[in-house]
This record gives C-alpha cells, sequence and structure tokens, in this order.
C-alpha cells in the first residue's frame, strides 16, 4: 500500500510540474504577458488595456503593462519592450509608436523565442516575424470619416487635416485617406499638420489656422483626442464646423450627444485589447493565428451615438 501511495504522489508531481511554465531559474504557474502600447495617459489607449485586462482575467494571465507618458516618446517606447525582455515574458503585445524604430528589438524578441502580438500599428511590409496584427485599415477610415463629414459640408468647402505624430504609420494612413477622399471630391485642403494626438496641440494648430482661414468648413482628425481640441478652438472662436475624429472614445461619444463634435469613426477599441492577450495565449500554445485581425468600426453622430455609450 505504501509502495503504491509512494508512486501515486510521484506521478501527481510529475503531472504538476508539466503544467507548469518552465522559466529559466524557476517554474511558474501562469502565463506572463508584456503589453507595450504608445501611452498610457490617453482614453484611446486606456479602453485597449481595459480589453486586455478583461482577457487576462479570462485565461489566468499576468500581464506586464508600460507606455511612455506621449505617444511621441518613440525611444522611451523602444527601451520599455528592451526591459520586458529580460522580465521572463511569454508573449509580447506591442503597439509601436513608429514601426521602423521598433524592429531592431523586435528581432531579439524573435531571438527569445517570444511571440509578437501587434495592435493598432502593423510593421513594414518587410517585417514579418510577428504572428499576428489586430487593427483596422486605416487609410480606408480615413476615407470614410471624410465621406461623412462630405455630407454636411457644401462642395469645395474649405478643410484642415490632422493628423498625428511624424513617423505614426496608424495617424499619417487616416491623414492620406481623407486627404484622397475630399480632394477627389473637390473640397479644398486648406492645412494638414500633426496634432501629435494632443489636445493642446491640436488646439493651439486650429487656432492658429483660424486667425489666417476663418472660414474653414470642417476638421478631420486622425483620432478623438485632436478632435476635442479642433472643436475646442472653433468654439471658443465663436465659429461653427464639423468636427470628426477616429476611435470612438467615450468621452467623443458625450460630446457628440452634448451636440459638440459631430462623429467619430469608433474602433473597437476594447476588443482590440481582449483580442491582443487571446492571440497571445493562443500563439504561446502553438494554436494557430490568423496574420491579420480586423475588430471592425461603427460611424458615430448624433443618430446612433447613444447605443454606444457606457
Amino acid at each position: 500500500m505504501k509502495k503504491l501511495l509512494v508512486i501515486s504522489m510521484l506521478i501527481l508531481a510529475g503531472i504538476t510540474a508539466c503544467n507548469r511554465i518552465k522559466t529559466g531559474d524557476s517554474d511558474r504557474n501562469r502565463l506572463k504577458i508584456a503589453v507595450v502600447l504608445k501611452t498610457r495617459s490617453a482614453t484611446f489607449w486606456r479602453t485597449v488595456e481595459a480589453g486586455c485586462d478583461e482577457a487576462a482575467a479570462k485565461y489566468g494571465v499576468e500581464l506586464i503593462k508600460l507606455g511612455p507618458s506621449t505617444e511621441d516618446a518613440v525611444e522611451q517606447q523602444i527601451n520599455m519592450v528592451q526591459d520586458t525582455m529580460v522580465q521572463d515574458i511569454d508573449a509580447l503585445i506591442f503597439a509601436p509608436s513608429q514601426p521602423a524604430a521598433a524592429a531592431t528589438v523586435l528581432q531579439r524578441a524573435k531571438i527569445a523565442g517570444v511571440p509578437v502580438i501587434l495592435i493598432d500599428t502593423p510593421m513594414p511590409e518587410s517585417f514579418t516575424d510577428y504572428v499576428t496584427f489586430i487593427g483596422i485599415e486605416n487609410y480606408t477610415a480615413g476615407v470614410q470619416a471624410a465621406g461623412e463629414i462630405m455630407t454636411q459640408i457644401p462642395l469645395g468647402s474649405k478643410v484642415v487635416i490632422i493628423e498625428g505624430a511624424p513617423g505614426n504609420p496608424v495617424t499619417t494612413q487616416r491623414a492620406d485617406g481623407a486627404e484622397k477622399a475630399f480632394r477627389d471630391n473637390g473640397y479644398i485642403i486648406t492645412s494638414r499638420q500633426p496634432g501629435y494626438s494632443d489636445r493642446e496641440r491640436a488646439f493651439t494648430m486650429i487656432q492658429n489656422i483660424l486667425q489666417s482661414t476663418p472660414d474653414v468648413a470642417a476638421v478631420f482628425a486622425s483620432n478623438d483626442e485632436m478632435a476635442h481640441g479642433a472643436y475646442r478652438a472653433i468654439t471658443q472662436a465663436g465659429k461653427r464646423a464639423v468636427v470628426v475624429g477616429v476611435d470612438g472614445n467615450q468621452d467623443a461619444i458625450e460630446s457628440i450627444i452634448a451636440g459638440g463634435l459631430y462623429g467619430t469613426l469608433a474602433q473597437r477599441t476594447k476588443r482590440m485589447g481582449y483580442l491582443g492577450v487571446e492571440s497571445a495565449v493562443k500563439a504561446i500554445k502553438g494554436e494557430a493565428v490568423e496574420k491579420h485581425i480586423d475588430p471592425g468600426t461603427d460611424m458615430i453622430t448624433q443618430i446612433n451615438a447613444r447605443n454606444f455609450i457606457k
């Protein structure tokens, strides 16, 4: 009987050991996934993070969540990714502020055998060492948002386009799509400038533009943060213009309901974060993951805004 008991205990111990994740110096029972965002201070990224948290709770995952104070702190973000490489992580979820600058550090992840999940922002086409990219088609998003604006202003009206930080392909592609749509349909692009995904910078930019071009009819902002800044500048100048952003942040939806912003093209932001963690878990387990996952978009205006308020 004692011999059988000993054998049973040894088998149980073996099973327990196999169910653990073996790391360099110690065993642990939970997957550890690093999430490095463009920033953790903006509403958009806090919503992405909430989606990551929800999936982490479901799958029993430990998250290391990092992000610089602003989206243009590129070097700081790269350093954060480097720091995660020495923390024994099982996967990396990453939203690169400037993809070209991130190639070297992601090669380090490949060498370490760490699967990489890209969210919101893809790497250049020549870089393929990642599991999946989770994000919308940003050029198409810009075209779609511009199309909505054009339903509200006369043909030939003056339009301002605000993109994000230089080198950020997400906001640049959105601005490119919007500019192409406006120009092809006979609208005047009076200015296109970077707003660095920051309300105050967008506010100051629009203030300056209105001094020389007071008859701006509409503003397309590549994200909601900049749309808020643009709208405040227009309002303080005592003018009216159609302002549309991208992301679908809750404060943008509240502004739409209150008659402020005209609209926002909503990414399913929380879903993006959730899918990031879910895809990372699948990759760690060796399960198949699609190379591109589009979480989808919704055009939100006063017509449907109350359906999206939380």
